[in-house]
């Protein structure tokens, strides 16, 4: 019985067994006060089913409030440690987040942005069309690809290898972004991947920031969302931010600096409190 129950429990969301806790640990202490003070609740109630049901009405309403508190604190952002990288999820537009920002791109950084190559309501659209500029992204762009040792293909664009990152100051607004290179584009300039793509993609991508993010906090949206063509079945944020931060946390990378994921609108439909010790077993590594 006590296993079925201890399971049971195990397997209940986060923010459900912290409110249990909480309230039990909070209707414990006040019996405890009571107890010291010698006040009994049947000095009041001379019933001992009476008495037992004030108790549980006690917990459910302390359950209640607890609940409604961690989810009303842990609404818009949740803190949380992996591999003793400070990391924050929260709420938020991208490019009104200080730190170097990723923004993720195409293999070959096309700076095309007409709603076929580049739709402009992406961010790499908006990166090239409101915060940076065109011949500037095509000069670092090069640039990599010369270190590389990467030749143009027919059209002089660089196919550089899924989860490379190319650091670009935009003279445009001042900020710094980290281009990611996140897909790749077929014949009909649409993106496909799957989940293990994907997952390699983001594990280079953890090792390429270390290179290039010179001990500055490091912006990311949550990668994935614009891509619809999973080969593998569509994946909601709740996967894709699961996916994110258990690669951040199996890459082995620890960053002197804070990483921020920061989801755009709101993140009613992902439960934050789920990760806030999400891998707090690994902190001590």
């Amino acid at each position: 019985m006590l296993q079925r129950i201890w399971k049971w429990y195990n397997d209940l969301p986060n923010r459900k067994k912290t409110s249990i806790t909480s309230s039990i640990t909070a209707v414990g202490l006040i019996a405890t006060i009571f107890t010291v003070l010698g006040v009994s609740v049947n000095g009041w109630v001379n019933n001992i089913w009476l008495s037992l049901l004030i108790v549980v009405l006690a917990l459910i309403g302390v359950y209640f409030i607890a609940y409604c508190i961690i989810g009303k604190i842990y609404k818009d952002s949740v803190p949380l440690i992996i591999r003793q990288t400070p990391v924050s999820i929260s709420c938020g537009d991208i490019f009104e987040t200080d730190g170097f920002r990723v923004i993720g791109c195409d293999t070959y950084f096309d700076t095309q942005v007409d709603d076929v190559v580049i739709s402009k309501k992406s961010l790499h659209g908006k990166l090239v069309l409101e915060h940076g500029n065109a011949d500037e992204i095509k000069k670092v762009v090069e640039k990599e690809a010369q270190r590389q040792h990467l030749s143009p293909n027919n059209e002089g664009l660089y196919d550089f290898p899924l989860g490379t990152v190319i650091r670009y100051d935009s003279t445009k607004d001042g900020n710094t972004y980290l281009m990611l290179a996140m897909t790749e584009l077929d014949s009909n300039y649409e993106a496909h991947t799957n989940m293990a793509k994907f997952e390699h993609m983001l594990m280079k991508m953890w090792s390429e920031i270390n290179r290039v993010y010179a001990s500055n906090d490091v912006a990311l949206p949550l990668l994935g969302t614009g891509i619809s063509r999973f080969d593998d079945g569509p994946k909601n944020k709740e996967a894709l931010l699961r996916c994110m931060l258990c690669t951040l946390n199996s890459s082995g990378v620890t960053l002197n600096a804070k990483i921020k994921v920061v989801i755009y609108g709101n993140a009613k439909d992902i439960p934050l409190y789920e990760y806030k010790d999400m891998f707090k077993s690994f902190q001590g590594r």
